[in-house]
């Protein structure tokens, strides 16, 4: 199965590159704009299988080109550094027919755009996941699988960490912008008691256990939290809170940004540039990934805890486990997201024969 990459040189996109090609789960097609890029990258992608990757340039502003290339593959990962170009992209996905996932930031004008469009999938047989790779995209499946192993949970809270080497990163203007704009509009509802309720009090306290310390997180509204009540239907409060960047960042940088925002909103990509000067400058030096669950409900409680080395693979190694299911299944036209499109128990199995580790103790 060929599978095109859009926006394959970028940082996730080279990760779910490498890992589509070494997990076998079908043959890269890589699209960029750069051409030295690209070559670079297939050269690079090489030794990892006797399977060699294709690529081809492709300007997303293009649109003949771009469903030209959509009919030479079997299945489309959308890994654009933004939003931006979504509404092209999408109507060459409903002009040739190509299934697709997409690892792009949540966004209420992302989802509003792609409901607007759900009936169109349908109707052209397409299937589209959205929110794919790491959050959004696992703690819906995480606490669906909780469910299936601790029946009846009506309390289901989700927490995230990661860090990333922000020195050694660089990202486009693009992502900059699409990150800062997605902290300025983070939903932080969490489900109380059977309703969705909006607070800065919203906040949790965990320990990761992962020899960092306590750390503060903040509710950060999902939709595949908030569609939890289709899958398990006793579910009365849930939440999912992703920890901070840091003191400095978290109290001070941040809050700096999101004012100027608000102030100048035309300013947008020099605030985000200073946003990520403070990453760099402030923000963590090592790489760490992890997800926790905690859940309790008629059969008693649960905890779950998964975590991977390099955030980067975190977001891929899901994308993947999409890409075996959705071979293996009877195509399903509409819109979905990928924690609700999975199938759990095996999802976690591919995770955990990827190199996820994954504990899990459940009590009466």
């Amino acid at each position: 199965m060929k599978i095109g990459i859009l926006g394959a040189t970028g940082q996730a996109g080279k990760k779910i590159a490498g890992r589509v090609l070494s997990e076998k789960a079908g043959t890269p097609v890589l699209f960029g704009r750069d051409a030295a890029k690209l070559e670079s990258l297939r050269n690079s992608l090489q030794p990892l299988s006797s399977e060699q990757p294709e690529a081809a340039i492709l300007d997303v502003r293009d649109r003949n080109s771009m469903e030209e290339a959509f009919r030479s593959i079997d299945f489309l990962v959308i890994a654009l550094s933004s939003s931006e170009h979504l509404p092209a992209v999408v109507s060459a996905v409903l002009n040739t027919g190509i299934c697709c996932l997409d690892i792009l930031l949540g966004s209420r004008e992302k989802r509003e755009f792609l409901e607007s469009h759900e009936q169109h999938f349908k109707e052209r047989g397409v299937c589209y996941i959205t929110d794919g790779g790491y959050h959004p995209g696992i703690p819906g499946v995480m606490a669906r699988r909780a469910e299936e192993l601790s029946p009846g949970l009506h309390s289901v809270d989700i927490f995230g960490s990661f860090g990333l080497n922000w020195r050694e990163k660089r990202f486009s203007p693009e992502t900059m912008e699409d990150f800062v704009r997605e902290l300025k509009n983070m939903d932080i509802a969490v489900l109380k008691d059977g309703h969705w309720r909006s607070s800065w009090n919203n906040f949790r306290r965990l320990d990761f256990v992962d020899g960092r310390g306590v750390k503060d997180c903040a509710a950060m509204g999902m939709d595949e939290i908030r569609l939890l009540g289709e899958f398990i239907p006793s579910v009365k409060n849930a939440g999912f809170f992703i920890a901070g960047f840091g003191r400095i960042i978290d109290w001070g940088i941040m809050p700096l940004s999101l004012a100027a925002l608000a102030l100048f909103p035309a300013a947008e990509r020099r605030i985000a540039s200073f946003f990520v000067w403070g990453l760099r400058a402030f923000g963590s030096h090592g790489a760490w990934a992890e997800l926790r669950l905690r859940g309790e409900g008629k059969s008693g409680s649960i905890e779950m805890a998964a975590s991977y080395p390099d955030p980067y693979d975190f977001t891929a190694l899901p994308v993947v486990a999409c890409i075996r299911q959705y071979a293996d299944t009877p195509r399903r036209p509409g819109l979905w997201r990928q924690a609700l499109y999975l199938d759990p128990s095996r999802f976690w199995d591919d995770m955990q024969e990827m190199g996820v580790r994954l504990s899990v103790t459940v009590k009466p």
